[in-house]
């Protein structure tokens, strides 16, 4: 059964998903709007402020990078197919509509990502009312808002994940895992982000792996890596013919070392004691946001400024949500596949301490790769329970997460605007 009548058969899901898609397109493109407006209208004030080295979108926001809007110079270890990607789309930014153009995409790229979570849930069991309220706590997690505005490469990282996943589910379901297909998966998730390649190499292994039949597992394994490292030998040498014979090789040494080692400090408690607001709850619930380096205008989480209860109550809620997922369904392929990804961030980030060393600046503690497996895991929960009056209190409990959230994040992102608006009218006082 191919992958379009797997997840497509079902007309009612089709119409649910679609809206999905639709409102969160609309959604993003609303509430992000004025982001680009303001961009636009104050180019000749933030361009003298502007740490991108001149990229048209010129905010710096939880140390997002705009790479979309770099061209071809974006080839490197850590992103190592990526200027396949940001080539066309900085020549078509730069000749339409520029920001505005970018915002278009990732906003439909996140919505994407919003329908097909959708269908994971469905498929996997989950009832349809279910399914729309964790796709719609997902989508308007902060998050999926902030990565439609920022031209970087997260949300077309996040969108190649969940259709690795959903890929996944619907090989263990039909235990068919077509070598090609999958082998294609492992290197668009090792061409945007190359960590990727970790979390989801993890997961196949997970769903492949079958104890009864080890030999024909592994072979079947051993042959997907096989033919995705085929593939990469062949894109880089394509890399290498389109951009003036450069490739992720060129710099392999110095990328590993500016672009990876230099990020890395040991965890210290007393030093990095919000690490787990900014690694569960921030990428859920929009934080209040300060001005951490006025000579880079670094707008990131304000670690000063306490979350309030109701921020707190709904970011651990959810992630006690997911914990008791991976209980109920511990002994379950799924959801070992979906642990791969909280725990590999968990290791990066804490254990090799990857981002510390620029902690404050949020850099790599947003970026949530990982935040869609916990709304599946935390789904995997509410599916398993049986007893309808649990169900409906648990059914409650998840709408008053998603209103709290939703209210929080777009009161927070419109009061983000106003804060860096007032910034720069300050910074541009003290210049004068």
């Amino acid at each position: 059964m191919s992958f379009y009548a797997y997840y497509f058969r079902d007309k009612k899901d089709n119409y649910a998903a679609a809206t999905l898609w639709l409102v969160f397109f609309a959604g993003y493109l609303i509430i992000n709007f004025p982001y680009v407006q303001y961009i636009k209208e104050n180019a000749d004030i933030l361009s003298r402020f502007n740490p991108f080295y001149g990229a048209p979108f010129s905010l710096n926001l939880f140390n997002f990078d705009p790479s979309m809007e770099y061209g071809s110079f974006t080839s490197s270890m850590i992103h190592p197919l990526y200027n396949f990607l940001t080539a066309p789309l900085t020549y078509v930014s730069v000749h339409s509509v520029g920001n505005l153009f970018l915002l278009l995409l990732q906003s439909a790229v996140n919505a994407l990502a919003t329908a097909i979570l959708f269908y994971i849930m469905r498929r996997s069991g989950s009832s349809q009312r279910a399914s729309v309220i964790f796709s719609i706590f997902f989508g308007v997690s902060s998050y999926m808002i902030f990565s439609s505005l920022i031209p970087d490469s997260y949300p077309y990282a996040q969108l190649i994940l969940i259709l690795s996943t959903a890929s996944l589910y619907k090989c263990r379901d039909l235990s068919s895992f077509p070598v090609i297909p999958v082998a294609i998966l492992v290197l668009l998730n090792f061409g945007i982000t190359s960590t990727n390649l970790i979390t989801f190499t993890g997961a196949l292994f997970l769903s492949i792996f079958n104890t009864s039949y080890k030999k024909e597992t592994l072979k079947r394994f051993v042959m997907i890596m096989t033919v995705s490292l085929l593939m990469l030998v062949l894109f880089t040498g394509i890399q290498y013919a389109m951009f003036s014979e450069r490739t992720w090789l060129s710099d392999l040494g110095g990328g590993i070392s500016n672009g990876a080692f230099s990020y890395v400090s040991p965890f210290s408690i007393s030093h990095h004691s919000g690490l787990f607001h900014l690694l569960t709850i921030n990428p859920v619930l929009t934080p209040e946001i300060a001005l951490i380096d006025p000579k880079i205008v670094a707008f990131a989480s304000n670690l000063s400024n306490p979350h309030p209860l109701y921020v707190q109550l709904a970011g651990f809620g959810l992630t006690a949500l997911a914990i008791l997922g991976v209980i109920r369904g511990i002994r379950n392929r799924e959801v070992w596949s979906l642990m791969v990804y909280p725990l590999f961030a968990f290791f990066l980030h804490v254990v090799v301490g990857f981002g510390l060393t620029a902690y404050n600046y949020d850099l790599y503690m947003y970026a949530g790769h990982y935040l869609f497996a916990i709304f599946l895991l935390a789904s995997v929960f509410i599916r398993k329970v049986m007893n309808v009056k649990l169900q409906k209190v648990l059914f409650s409990f998840m709408l008053l997460l998603l209103i709290t959230t939703m209210a929080n994040n777009i009161v927070k992102h419109y009061s983000t605007l106003d804060y860096i608006k007032s910034s720069y009218i300050e910074l541009e006082n003290q210049s004068d």
